[in-house]
């Protein structure tokens, strides 16, 4: 049997290589490169269903969903950015998530048999380096998210990073916009602003 600890630096390692591949085709610091590591990101929901279905865990968790929230408040503020922008941003992450793992576990249901899923804590390590590598590009990307082109560039940027991705599995392209939804700054200002009516 492998030691747990051995199959945490294990799926700490899988992770940097994944994300070093991402960032050798997307120049870091780009859009694009911000959203191939999202969608690294949001594939790691994959192993999320695989993990929890067997076990009869639910998808949803609120405690942790506010305890990762809490915790990008504070590193944000720590590193100088808008901690209502990244918590927004978060919170679609979470989203996305979730989708894809509603998703997996449908399939599940209906037949799909259950890959085998690394352990939680390994799981939870790649998630942590790949928000690290976001958060550490948030601010290079204030200028992208402020221009009105904003919501184009991101569309066009996911329709790239959708199309390269597994051609036949529709849901990463879904799965990205709602992990992306409120981006752009225009777009965020947009939802929190009072609807009359």
């Amino acid at each position: 049997m492998i030691p747990a600890r051995t199959i945490t630096v294990i799926g700490i390692l899988c992770s940097l290589v994944l994300t070093a591949t991402v960032s050798a085709r997307a120049p870091q610091g780009s859009l694009a490169d911000w959203i191939a590591q999202v969608a690294a990101r949001n594939a790691i929901a994959h192993d999320v269903a695989a993990y929890k279905f067997p076990a009869g865990r639910p998808i949803e968790d609120p405690r942790r969903e506010a305890a990762v929230l809490a915790d990008k408040r504070a590193r944000a503020l720590q590193m100088g950015l808008d901690p209502d922008s990244v918590v927004a941003t978060y919170r679609q992450l979470i989203e996305a998530n979730k989708l894809l793992q509603h998703i997996d576990v449908h399939r599940f249901l209906l037949g799909t048999q259950v890959p085998p899923a690394p352990p939680l804590e390994v799981i939870r390590d790649r998630i942590d380096v790949l928000d690290a590598r976001l958060l550490a590009q948030w601010a290079s990307l204030d200028d992208v998210r402020a221009a009105p082109d904003c919501p184009r560039r991101l569309a066009q940027a996911i329709a790239r990073q959708a199309a390269e991705a597994a051609k036949n599995e529709q849901d990463s392209g879904n799965a990205l916009v709602l992990a992306t939804v409120g981006f752009c700054a225009d777009e965020a200002r947009a939802r929190s602003a009072p609807t009359g009516g």
